[in-house]
């Protein structure tokens, strides 16, 4: 079996006697649930040569292909797979899981995915069964390697891991490594048979806690020690979005939350990102009321140089505390300018009297804020800034 899929197989050893031989539950290390599913269906018998597949995916609804044919949607239940060596594709609007599986007969493969936001940032479980020499046997691997391997709250080694020593019966696995997701499952231990699991660990694109960097009084410090997840600052920003979304983020003083937390982002390298994790400049920013840094820990604690510079620029530039108000001109109006002076074009008009957002000050111009879509420069002589 390739891939990372998680399989649950049933072996006939008999014609009319199908024993199940694996019951698995997949479980974050924070407690929640995230994979549903894993419960064998209960009439194999009727396969009659045929194999069964279960897919389901942690968030949204994905396209499930067969060898390039498109079956279904999850979450799929199909009992007509034809056995032997398939390819399975899990195809999400922006991601994609594909792994090539083995299917024996009167056999299910169960396989739930969390496919994240690129494949570093997601995490897939492969399970499967074979026949032993009379022992029962239990093989663990993992990416990455050097994960501690708990059987029953006991520490029994790392992966990849290999024990012939299990009795029958039933086990919590949990598997944890620095930096990354821990997971659990309920496995079920059966004589003459080998148990097989490959897991892949989703990178923590956070900390545990989140609080503020040290010194600022709106911007968040996170971190992280793996580089698998600091080594793309855009795909990070975008896993740091979605685990806000699927697990939550804990800030410190307010909980765990899963509504959107930050407002911005800067990371090591000075780049800006808006809200939705796209990078910008800082004009285009619509609130800057809380932001978060991204670090490597081991450039030390604070700001890079690089980081500094943009956030310099984003003080000067954003002034979310200041209001303009329009002044007498004579006109009863004032004209909005696309640049900061006279040969600016005009791109919007406002009132005398009413007062504004100011965007970014100028020695004679300062840019306010018409409307959600509408940004420009006025000029200083018929405006009063105050805070």
């Amino acid at each position: 079996m390739n891939g990372t899929s998680v399989t649950a197989l049933q072996y006939q050893n008999k014609p009319k006697a199908i024993k199940i031989l694996v019951y698995v539950v997949l479980v974050v290390g924070m407690g929640l649930i995230v994979y549903f599913g894993g419960d064998v269906i209960k009439n194999l018998g009727n396969l009659r040569g045929k194999s069964a597949l279960s897919i389901t995916v942690l968030e949204g609804e994905a396209k499930v292909l067969l060898n390039n044919e498109e079956i279904g949607k999850t979450p799929l239940e199909s009992q007509t797979i034809r056995s032997g060596e398939n390819k399975v594709t899990v195809k999400g609007d922006a991601i994609s899981y594909e792994t090539s599986i083995n299917f024996l007969p009167n056999t299910q493969v169960v396989i739930n995915r969390d496919l994240g936001v690129s494949d570093v940032f997601s995490s897939g479980q492969d399970f499967w069964m074979e026949k032993s020499d009379g022992t029962a046997v239990l093989n663990v691997i993992t990416e990455p390697s050097k994960a501690s391997v708990y059987i029953d709250n006991t520490k029994v080694g790392e992966t990849p891991y290999s024990s012939s020593t299990l009795i029958d019966g039933e086990y919590d696995l949990r598997l944890e490594a620095a930096g990354y997701e821990s997971q659990s499952a309920r496995i079920k231990i059966q004589a003459d048979h080998k148990l097989s699991i490959s897991v892949r660990l989703f990178p923590s694109p956070v900390p545990a806690k989140i609080a503020l960097l040290e010194g600022a009084d709106s911007l968040y410090d996170i971190y992280s020690a793996n580089p698998a997840a600091t080594a793309n600052p855009a795909t990070w920003v975008k896993a740091i979005l979605y685990w806000n979304k699927i697990r939550g983020i804990n800030l410190s003083g307010a909980g765990v939350n899963k509504d959107p937390v930050f407002d911005y982002f800067i990371d090591y390298e000075g780049t800006i990102y808006n809200k939705d994790g796209d990078p910008v400049s800082v004009q285009t920013l619509e609130e800057t009321s809380r932001g978060a840094y991204l670090r490597k820990p081991d450039e030390g604690a604070g700001l890079s140089q690089a980081a500094k510079q943009a956030f310099e620029i984003l003080g000067k530039a954003v002034s979310p505390g200041k209001k303009a108000k329009i002044l007498d001109t004579g006109t009863g109006w004032l004209r909005v300018r696309d640049v900061a002076g006279l040969t600016g074009k005009e791109i919007a008009k406002v009132d005398v009297g009413k007062e504004y957002t100011v965007v970014e000050e100028g020695l004679e111009w300062v840019k306010i804020k018409v409307d959600d879509k509408t940004q420009g420069w006025v000029s200083s002589t018929y405006v009063k800034v105050t805070e």
